[in-house]
């Protein structure tokens, strides 16, 4: 049995060879599997630094962008890009800088929220994607709405999936955070390292207990890469240091009442996130908010409540079709 496969290729397992992109190893397993096989691949550069971005279903159509978390990347929206586009939908999923297989940040630089802003700004332009419906994950979701609110007349809807910043962190934290960006610096950080692709799956799978082991070896596969060093994850190892300027949820609270399109929030009740104790004061700075749904899962919602998620999806877009834009009466 043969396969064809392009450089960005999904992965496809066949006759025990496991293909992603254009490196192949020998599997465990023979079993013929494609989570990915209506996902389709292309890069980006529109700042100066490539991009990956994940797309499923037609080049034209009302769109769903999707922002993924910390240390996830956009494959992780396959289940729901493949029910979105089954409702008409077409679906950009971007691999955020220094994720999955988009480029790290140059060396001497760093990583900020308002960087991973400016890319989804780029995206959205170069790939002239007209009034999108955004759907942002945890880190994603900050992305998201703070996008949202700086360009209020861009999205067409938004819906924030345990997405709405990081805990807060007042002054005192915040300096002691810009001491340890300062000390960290003398000492580069070193690439994470797992064993192999199915221990990767087995950790992905330790916070997703919902993922088939086929999707959590699909993933796995996509974020790991063989180095001299043995088997890493791609994602830049500065994602685990400090950030150099510590969030500021008062000047992401301003920005969240600055939003103008409908807004749809889903809450994980058994993740950390929950627990955030300014959590509804944030909520509750979104003024056009059509929905707020609690779903009985941990923090990764987008595997553990698919229907949940294109549900929301489908209430923001139901929202946004039956207002007038906003100053047009």
């Amino acid at each position: 049995m043969a396969a064809v496969v392009s450089s960005h290729a999904v992965i496809v397992r066949l006759h025990g060879q496991v293909t992603c992109g254009m490196e192949c190893h020998q599997a465990r397993h023979t079993t013929l599997t494609a989570p990915f096989s209506t996902m389709r691949t292309r890069d980006i550069n529109p700042r100066g630094l490539r991009q990956r971005v994940c797309l499923w279903g037609p080049d034209e159509g009302p769109v769903v962008i999707c922002c993924h978390g910390w240390l996830d990347q956009a494959a992780a929206w396959d289940a729901v890009a493949i029910k979105l586009v089954a409702r008409g939908f077409r679906v950009v999923a971007p691999d955020h800088r220094g994720h999955g297989h988009s480029a790290w940040t140059p060396g001497g630089s760093t990583y900020h929220f308002m960087e991973y802003v400016a890319d989804l700004d780029a995206l959205v332009d170069a790939l002239a994607l007209q009034d999108p419906i955004l759907v942002g994950h945890s880190m994603g979701g900050t992305i998201a709405s703070l996008w949202a609110g700086l360009r209020p007349g861009g999205p067409a809807g938004l819906v924030l999936l345990d997405g709405l910043g990081p805990p807060r962190v007042e002054t005192e934290s915040a300096v002691d955070q810009a001491v340890a960006f300062l000390d960290q610096n003398r000492t580069a950080p070193a690439r994470r390292l797992v064993a192999s692709p199915e221990a990767a799956a087995e950790k992905i799978r330790r916070t997703n207990a919902g993922l088939s082991e086929s999707q959590a070896l699909a993933l796995a596969h996509r974020a790991v890469e063989a180095t001299p060093d043995g088997w890493a994850w791609r994602w830049d190892p500065l994602h685990r240091t400090r950030a150099a300027v510590a969030y500021d949820a008062d000047r992401h609270m301003a920005i969240l009442r600055r939003i103008e399109c409908p807004v749809a929030v889903g809450v994980g009740s058994q993740s950390w996130y929950a627990m955030m104790p300014d959590l509804e004061s944030r909520v509750s700075a979104i003024g056009p908010l059509v929905a707020h749904e609690t779903f009985a899962c941990g923090h990764d919602l987008h595997h553990a409540e698919v229907d949940g998620v294109v549900r929301l999806v489908e209430q923001v877009d139901r929202a946004q079709a039956e207002e007038p834009p906003p100053g047009s009466t």
